[in-house]
């Protein structure tokens, strides 16, 4: 590690360049290699002509969603220890507002109603210690993070009679009970039920207090004396899609057609991962119960979407792009996802079996931008055998009409701005995110002085 405003040395790759064990590992590698145009034309082959009515199905309503997190250090001389900032964004499109934005005599956006649709966003916010932060006094610093989590889950996030209280939603996508069976402080084996009335327990070996939102395990990746970054990752994944569970929650018992009459877009994959990734299983059981009511009731199901900007497939969607012509889907089956995009030899029995809710698909618009979007699986759950689900997952007429819709919402929203964006997730992004300068500077600032007492 080079010491402050020490620069590095012009010549340090040199060693590596003359060193043959270098080449000799860079020779044993196998990796991904972009597609010569004979087989990208065959890849290409196994797109479809996208989905497309004579009139796009479009909702009333879309809600976007995006989040973003910001390590701030308390003190330059102490750059390690440090909180963590995490900004959850929601934006509502009303279809008929969104209409009126460009006015027909000038086709210029008008900006007090484009300024109208940037008051709808509504931010959540939430603060964490991090590295060598204890919180309320706790033993340690894990101990400190299981509390402020736990206070953090228990708050009312909204004003009025309703309440958006995510210990709540966490019990309910959970039948109204949680179940831990080790201490989160001692790892001593235990068996502690938590309900809406008890939502903390104390631990019978160690006295320590056990919290209902322990069940997601977050605090597992939190360290006394190392980077917390990850944790926060973790706790900001779980939030967002806590959020969208409520949101689903909360229509399906009050306003049914209203939840067929919105659309849901998530920035990012309908997955979780790490510790809480258990909960993607109650998020697929809750949207599946919420569509079976909906249709009962002779509703539309509500349309759920997650969008990728980045990662493995949208690498795999830019290699291919000239490739593909315009109007074209493809549901990304396992075996494709390991020829083409992983490079595995083997197909695994059912990709992300343990942490995804929804399915990949790529699709390129007929103005030719080319998206990577998710919807939920269709199915309660995944069952007892992962090779029969990854079978079930990829067939598209179990998708009803939520592809259509999803390529409708995509076509209406795409956006020159950015690549492979569309308007309300670019919306979200923009309440969401933190910038370094001036966003994180004012983080830090804050971090500062509510530590300087």
């Amino acid at each position: 590690m080079p010491y402050n405003r020490e620069t590095a040395g012009k010549g340090g790759h040199s060693d590596f360049v003359r060193n043959p064990d270098v080449q000799n590992f860079l020779s044993a590698c196998d990796y991904m290699k972009p597609p010569s145009d004979d087989e990208a034309n065959a890849i290409a082959s196994q797109f479809q002509p996208a989905l497309k009515g004579s009139s796009p199905r479009l909702p009333n309503f879309v809600v976007a969603s995006d989040a973003s997190k910001s390590d701030a250090p308390i003190n330059d001389k102490l750059p390690s220890t440090q909180l963590g900032f995490i900004k959850v964004s929601h934006v509502l499109v009303a279809m008929d507002k969104y209409a009126e934005l460009i006015d027909p005599s000038t086709r210029f956006v008008d900006p007090f109603k484009a300024a109208a649709l940037h008051r709808n966003a509504q931010p959540i916010t939430y603060v964490l210690p991090g590295s060598n932060i204890k919180y309320r006094g706790a033993a340690t610093v894990k101990d400190g993070f299981r509390q402020a989590i736990y206070d953090q889950f228990t708050a009312n996030r909204r004003e009025g009679s309703n309440r958006l209280v995510l210990t709540e939603t966490l019990l309910l996508l959970n039948n109204g009970t949680l179940n831990i069976l080790k201490c989160p402080s001692c790892s001593s084996q235990t068996n502690l039920n938590f309900s809406s009335q008890h939502t903390i327990r104390e631990c019978p070996t160690c006295g320590t207090n056990v919290y209902a939102t322990d069940w997601l395990r977050l605090h597992e990746g939190i360290s006394d004396f190392g980077e917390n970054t990850s944790a926060m990752t973790r706790m900001m994944n779980a939030v967002e899609h806590l959020l969208l569970g409520a949101f689903v929650l909360e229509l399906l018992n009050n306003s049914p057609a209203a939840l067929s009459n919105i659309a849901f877009v998530i920035d990012g994959p309908l997955a979780l991962f790490g510790e809480p990734a258990k909960l993607h299983q109650r998020l697929m059981l809750l949207i599946h119960e919420a569509n079976t009511k909906l249709s009962a009731l002779g509703y539309e199901p509500v349309l759920i979407m997650g969008l990728q900007k980045t990662g493995s497939v949208m690498d795999h969607a830019r290699l291919l792009e000239k490739f593909l012509p315009n109007g074209v889907i493809k549901v990304i089956n396992d075996t494709y996802r390991q020829t083409y995009i992983t490079g595995s030899d083997t197909v695994s029995e059912n990709f992300g079996h343990e942490t995804y809710y929804g399915q990949d698909f790529l699709f390129k618009t007929e103005k030719g931008r080319i998206f990577n979007f998710a919807l939920p699986y269709p199915f309660a759950d995944k069952g007892s055998s992962g090779g029969e689900f990854a079978t079930r997952k990829v067939v598209l007429s179990n998708y009803g009409s939520l592809i259509e819709r999803a390529c409708d919402l995509i076509r209406h929203f795409e956006l020159d701005l950015y690549d492979n964006a569309i308007v309300p997730v670019a919306l979200a992004h923009r309440h969401a995110s933190i910038s370094l300068v001036p966003g994180g500077k004012v983080l830090d600032l804050i971090a500062r002085a509510g530590l300087a007492h």
